[in-house]
């Protein structure tokens, strides 16, 4: 029934009106009004004119990406040289050494002054209608529909957001970010903010209100979920697959 084209406004009216009546007949047969318990509803924003037809294209288009569209986390340079590195001997003077890709739960696991900023930063995020989060092995992206509009990760213990604005519209503001539009990964959300205090999460808030003003999202209040992980160690989070330890080809040190 739904395209992945972008739906007129005239096909966007038809498809309420195949809704209105869909959901008129369940709720006779239930016996009551079945509003708001369909699975498409917790896309809707009511205030949009033909609310249920959006809310299940929206509802559609996630389901697409999640089938079709794999979130290829970028595999590091040094575990590509490690994979060569195991397919060859060992040249003398060199040696396997032993790292560890951290994934981004593993570090909000084991960083719980993050894991407040983390809490208020998502409450926030997903208290605008229509925004949905996805948690990858390197970050989690917001999305509306199929558009990403932020990104968050761990850089070292540092939480960082990355907004879909315009860096040069903010220069000379209060605000302090910076420019990563000249970074493939971050092209789509090139102005990155550092999340250090509850302060810089205020200011962090405030600019994507800019976002959701762009974008024209309705706040709806922030959410109240304690986003809370009890502490784990490397070896726990290796098991649960949360950390992934891999061999890499160094040079030895000289002996002193």
């Amino acid at each position: 029934m739904i395209e992945k084209k972008e739906l007129t406004t005239e096909e966007l009216g038809q498809l309420q009106q195949t809704i209105d009546v869909d959901k008129w007949l369940a709720s006779e047969r239930a016996g009551r009004d079945l509003c708001g318990e369909a699975s498409y509803c917790a896309y809707c924003i009511k205030a949009e004119t033909n609310p249920c037809a959006r809310a299940v294209v929206r509802e559609q288009a996630e389901k697409d990406e999640l089938k079709e569209i794999e979130e290829a986390d970028e595999l590091p340079e040094e575990e590509i040289a490690a994979a060569k590195a195991e397919e060859a001997p060992v040249k003398e003077g060199y040696e396997l050494v032993t790292r560890y890709r951290r994934s981004y739960k593993s570090r909000l696991i084991q960083n719980e002054s993050a894991q407040e900023l983390y809490s208020g930063l998502k409450n926030a995020i997903l208290g605008f209608a229509g925004v949905k989060s996805r948690i990858g092995f390197q970050g989690e992206t917001y999305r509306v529909g199929k558009q990403l509009i932020a990104k968050s990760n761990i850089s070292g213990k540092t939480l960082c957001l990355y907004l879909a604005l315009d860096p040069a519209e903010f220069e000379d503001t209060k605000f302090r970010f910076e420019d990563v539009s000249d970074k493939k990964t971050h092209a789509a959300v090139p102005m990155k903010v550092r999340i250090t205090s509850r302060r810089a999460l205020k200011h962090a808030l405030e600019l994507f209100k800019f976002l959701a003003e762009k974008y024209e999202l309705t706040e709806v209040g922030a959410l109240c979920n304690e986003y809370k992980f009890a502490y784990k160690t490397d070896e726990q989070l290796i098991e649960n697959g949360l950390i992934k330890p891999y061999t890499v080809l160094v040079k030895k040190k000289k002996a002193k």
